[in-house]
């Protein structure tokens, strides 16, 4: 049950980020394809808006009479609706793996709460049913399955077009540990300041342009670079020691990289020491970089960097920031970014010096990109810091309640209403927690 209820509760964070992200990441992406800028090979399409209704990955049918045969093979399940589906193997010359375990998420139609789920086995052939749901067009739906350590999730599902069956092909692929085909299409870094430390988010939309996922052979994926002195490193969907790992001078995702477009999406904050002077940060790229979106407080510290271009002020929900673009990193190179002057100092209206200036859908991208972006990842770096800030309050709060109680206890040992052995015993405790407190950062 607990495992149960650890699933459920992933899955919703994982999609209700995905859901803000990868709708604006298809809307830069299919614009940045005028300009024949996209990798060739198969795409698989990113998640729809919430509530959208069955798309081309999801085409309703209506019931068959009882004398025709259906167009498949399994027998169509009963009930008041159903999900069918056949599972595909996109890898060239691959077989489709049988016996597969699928689940349903059924979910509000604003996706923020999961409803229920459930699990059934695809037959020898990878077709599988899911009968028995609710037909409202107010419940949404969604299929996951986990193939070779890769996740595949159909797009969001709903039965508004008032249809009884949902046909829906989900399509999943051998793995490769061959890193050719990976890139990241989009690199957005979000800056919040305090008082002697920065936080940094950063997001990774990357792609994979083969018909394999990728795992690398030592079983993470993507990697990218922490900068020296990064501390309280936290992840959206996941934990250090957990889905990602610690490598030499940065991180790596344990899950693999599906093939398609934004495929991968990685949300990861770090707090950086920053006594108001200056601050310099290189990250190297593990991988090509299509491009680069960094935005900083209107009113706070300067920006500069050889490798990006003003894009003008955008709003967020913590205020106006400043956008700089950039983009076409290869692998090995590094970005450099420079931080200088005082948190609360009015922002200089310089540009970072370098690029002549960024291609029009760059910017158009990132212009488009930010609004739904920048609102998602800021609040969520925002929350990260207000979350270490209460712990520690926390901490303070515990720390005082057990000096009172030590005090309490001996005055009551003085006192004697309290008897040595007993209050030995009392105080050893109560000092013990007091120095799990401090090993704990209290």
């Amino acid at each position: 049950a607990e495992s149960s209820r650890s699933e459920r509760v992933a899955f919703a964070t994982w999609r209700l980020v995905k859901l803000a992200l990868s709708v604006v990441a298809l809307v830069v992406l299919a614009s940045c394809n005028t300009a024949d800028e996209l990798p060739q090979g198969p795409v698989t399409p990113l998640v729809p808006p919430a509530g959208a209704v069955a798309t081309r990955s999801a085409q309703p049918t209506a019931a068959p009479a009882a004398s025709q045969p259906t167009a498949t093979a399994i027998t169509l399940p009963t009930g008041q609706a159903s999900i069918v589906g056949t599972l595909a193997n996109g890898t060239a010359g691959a077989s489709v793996p049988a016996h597969q375990p699928l689940t349903l998420y059924a979910l509000t139609q604003d996706g923020s709460s999961i409803l229920f789920t459930r699990t059934v086995t695809s037959d020898a052939g990878g077709q599988f049913a899911f009968d028995q749901l609710d037909p409202s067009p107010t419940t949404m739906y969604a299929i996951q399955t986990q193939y070779l350590k890769a996740y595949y999730t159909s797009d969001p599902l709903t039965f508004a077009h008032g249809g009884v069956t949902l046909t829906v092909p989900i399509t999943v692929y051998e793995t490769t540990t061959d890193a050719a085909a990976v890139r990241v299409e989009q690199m957005h870094m979000f800056f919040d300041f305090a008082p002697g430390s920065t936080t940094v988010g950063q997001l990774f939309i990357a792609s994979n342009s083969g018909d394999r996922a990728y795992m690398g052979p030592d079983g993470t994926s993507l990697h990218w670079s922490l900068p020296p002195g990064a501390t309280n490193v936290r992840f959206q969907d996941g934990e250090l020691g957990g889905r990602y790992q610690s490598t030499p001078g940065g991180l790596a995702d344990t899950e693999a990289i599906a093939p398609g477009m934004g495929t991968a999406q990685i949300l990861v904050s770090y707090d950086l020491p920053y006594d108001g002077t200056r601050l310099d940060i290189s990250l190297p790229m593990a991988y090509p970089v299509k491009s680069v979106n960094v935005l900083v407080p209107e009113s706070g510290p300067k920006l500069t960097s050889p490798q990006l271009t003003s894009a003008g002020s955008r709003q967020t929900q913590g205020g106006n920031m400043l956008n700089y673009v950039g983009g076409n990193l290869a692998a090995g190179t590094s970005l450099a970014l420079q931080i200088s002057g005082a948190a609360n100092a009015p922002a200089t209206s310089g540009t970072p010096s370098g690029s002549a200036g960024a291609p029009w859908v760059l910017i158009a991208g990132a212009a488009l990109l930010l609004v739904a972006v920048g609102i998602v990842a800021f609040v969520w770096l925002r929350q990260q810091r207000e979350a270490v800030e209460e712990k520690v309050e926390d901490s303070e709060a515990q720390r005082e309640e057990l000096l009172d109680a030590l005090a309490e206890l001996d005055d009551d040992f003085d006192a004697g209403r309290v008897a040595e052995a007993d209050y030995h015993q009392q105080r050893a405790e109560l000092k013990a927690e007091l120095v799990e407190l401090r090993k704990q950062g209290g």
